[in-house]
Order: C-alpha cells, then structure tokens, then sequence
C-alpha cells in the first residue's frame, strides 16, 4: 500500500513539474507533458506530411488528472522511446460534460496530426442516447486502445452485506431504501441504476462527477453501493475500507479473478457486460503518413513491457482489441447500449 501511494504522489509530482515546462495550451483542469509519438487508419486524408512530426503534439483529454483514463493515456504515452518520437506530447486535461467539453475542443483544432483526443465508451453512449451529434466513427480515427477493463461493484466494510448476493437480498428486503452511487450522467457508470431497476430491484441512484468522487460518497456513507473501475479504488479494497462485490463484465476479470461478475450471481444480470474501455484518435481527415505514424508508435507502446508494469500497477486488463479490430468494436458497443436504452 505504501508503494502504490508512493506512486500515486510520484505520479502526480511528475505532472505537476511537466505542466509547468509544457508547451501546452490552457487547461481547464490540470495538466501535463510527456514524450510520445503515434501510427495509420482508414478515414485519413491522402495528403502528404512532410517529415512528420514537425513540431511538438498536445492530447486533450476530457476527463480530471489522476483518474482511469488520465493513468492509462499518461501510461502510454510514457512509454514511446524518444527513438521513435522526440517530441514532446502536452496532455490537457479539459474536463466537464461527462467529457464532451474536451472532445469538443479537441475537433475544433485542425486535422493535421499535431492535436490528439479521445474515443471511449462514454461518447459512443452519447452519441448513442442522443445527447450529442459527435459521430465518433465519423467524425475520429481511433488510433490504440488503452484501456478496456469491467466496472467494479463497490460496497463500504461495514455495510449490511458483503457479497452481491446478500446486496440482492437486502435490496429486495428493503426496496427503496438503498441509493447506488454512480459516476455522472452520460456515462456508462450511470447505467448500472437502471439495469438494477430492470431487474426489480427499487433503489435510488445518485450521480458523482467522477469515480473519487463515487467512492468517498461510500465511504462517507452517503450512498450505499458505487460503481467504479479498479484504479481509483484499489487503494480503498486493499486497506479494507471498501469491498468490491462484483464485477460487471461477462467474464471474471483477469486482475481480479475472485470477484463474481453479476451475471453468474443472478440470472436476471445475464446480460450485462459494461466496460470501460479508451482509445486515443485523431480527427477524420487527418493525413495517412500521420495517422499510420501514430497508430504504429502508440500500439508498440501499449504493447511494451513499461505499460505492462503501469496496468499491473493499477489493476488494468490486459489490452486485447488490436488496431484493426477498433472500429468492429465500436459499432458493437453501440448495438449494446441501444439494447440497454430500449
């Protein structure tokens, strides 16, 4: 425990010290630089770029420092050697709107390689309940997946049950009497009270702007059950503070194999299978040499042994989802969420 805060406050030092060297334009919520570089996909430009990269590179990402998909995207792009870019990447952390306001800022800028963003679950799920008109599969080129992990069910240490199982019971016991914390709306998290509900289980759900957020309302005993993905509440399980009752994938997930998933606990839950999943892109448009040159460095990277060390750090899955295989992916988990929506 104490190695993991002592890498959390490494990390968060080494953020600071980079935004202040950072060529980075303003950040609404923090932000940083670090050493990356990129590779090519469908939907580019046939333009040509003239030893790219020229100059340095920023990545907006919508979403608080410190959290899942900062770690992850901060993670890899640490581990591109400067062989293979020696240019600078400035992340922005530009946060709000379920992580709409830094996708919008980040297709305002030019297609030309140099501004990087963000294609996750949560814009698929937008664009899906029509909360934006951002087609993400028309509107960006997905580079590399980052991250693509369950959600965790979490309940405080001395709540009235400690297993899934005993949650349904108690729920059912108790029907309305049980408020789920879930990590804002417009969100995958966000899901999980309706799924409940759908099941016949009467609970409340009450949203938190970010997972931190999600778990202190547990632990502070305002809400009764959260939604989380393992690194924000890694520290929280292994002191014991917090149980994780299950998780919500199909599969056992690979970090945590002793936690159930929902499904084989219960019948009614047997499909569920949310994930939190990340992929860095570039607007459509951008050219071939840029997006191949992005997509070979930042896969190269997820692969490497220096990002295997950062997802084992902080419980993420292994990245199965290859560069080709993106877009299938994508139009998958959107045929999902309309499921759940309807």
């Amino acid at each position: 425990m104490k190695k993991l805060i002592a890498l959390f406050l490494s990390c968060a030092v080494l953020a600071s010290l980079a935004a202040c060297g950072s060529p980075s334009s303003g950040s609404a919520d923090g932000g940083g630089s670090t050493d990356s570089g990129g590779s090519a996909n469908s939907g580019a430009s046939s333009a040509p770029v003239s030893a790219y990269p020229e100059k340095d590179l920023e990545i907006i990402i919508p979403y608080k420092v410190g959290g899942t998909t900062d770690l992850a995207v901060r993670g890899v792009l640490d581990a591109i050697p400067k062989s293979v870019l020696d240019r600078q990447i400035a992340v922005t952390n530009q946060v709000g709107g379920s992580g709409l306001i830094g996708t919008e800022a980040f297709l305002t800028h030019d297609a030309d390689g140099y501004t990087l963003g963000l294609l996750n679950c949560d814009l698929v799920l937008n664009f899906v309940n029509g909360t934006t008109d951002i087609n993400p599969t028309e509107r960006m080129i997905p580079l590399a997946t980052v991250e693509q992990d369950p959600y965790l069910l979490l309940a405080a240490k001395d709540a009235p049950f400690s297993t899934f199982a005993e949650f349904i019971a108690y729920a059912e016991a108790n029907p309305g009497q049980l408020v789920v914390g879930v990590t804002g709306v417009g969100t995958v998290p966000n899901m999980l009270g309706s799924i409940l509900t759908k099941a016949g289980l009467q609970v409340d759900s009450v949203p938190y702007d970010s997972a931190t957020d999600a778990i202190a309302g547990v632990l502070s005993g305002e809400s009764d059950i959260c939604i989380s993905a393992m690194a924000p509440a890694v520290g929280n399980i292994e002191s014991g503070d917090m149980v994780a009752i299950a998780v919500t994938s199909a599969d056992r997930s690979i970090a945590s194999p002793d936690i159930p998933t929902m499904a084989e606990v219960d019948d009614r839950f047997a499909d569920v299978n949310l994930l939190s999943w990340i992929m860095i892109a570039v607007p459509a448009g951008t050219p071939d040499d840029a997006v191949a040159f992005l997509q070979s460095a930042l896969s190269d990277a997820v692969a490497s042994e220096q990002y295997a060390a950062t997802r084992e750090t902080f419980y993420f899955e292994p990245i199965t989802i290859g560069v080709d295989e993106q877009q299938d992916f994508i139009a998958a988990q959107a045929d999902y969420y309309k499921s759940l929506l309807g």
